[in-house]
């Protein structure tokens, strides 16, 4: 049960990555180096102020499902979950720097 738990909220975090808004996805990368270090060290208050302050900062609504990866029934896979995010986040960031031809 916690396994098909864990799948489905998988993919909603993926998919919540996928539709961030693009000023939030540049805020979010910005400090990408900052927030891949603090779920490596798994300090979820630090992750949570500052994936909210991206948010909050461009007036954007925190989405729901990630606020479930803050959840202590989740705890356990805590750094899988965030990790997916920032993965999906920032490979959307990649993506657009590709098309726009950002190869410096």
């Amino acid at each position: 049960m916690e396994e098909r738990h864990i799948n489905t909220l998988v993919k909603k975090i993926k998919e919540a990555g996928k539709n961030t808004p693009p000023d939030v996805v540049t805020a979010i990368n910005d400090i990408g180096f900052r927030l891949l270090e603090q779920v490596r060290l798994n300090n979820k208050e630090n992750v949570f102020y500052l994936l909210l302050r991206c948010f909050k900062a461009k007036e954007q609504k925190f989405p729901d499902d990630l606020i479930e990866v803050f959840k202590p029934e989740n705890e356990r896979y805590f750094k899988t979950l965030v990790f997916t995010f920032l993965a999906s986040v920032l490979e959307r960031k990649q993506a657009r720097t590709e098309t726009e031809g950002g190869e410096s």
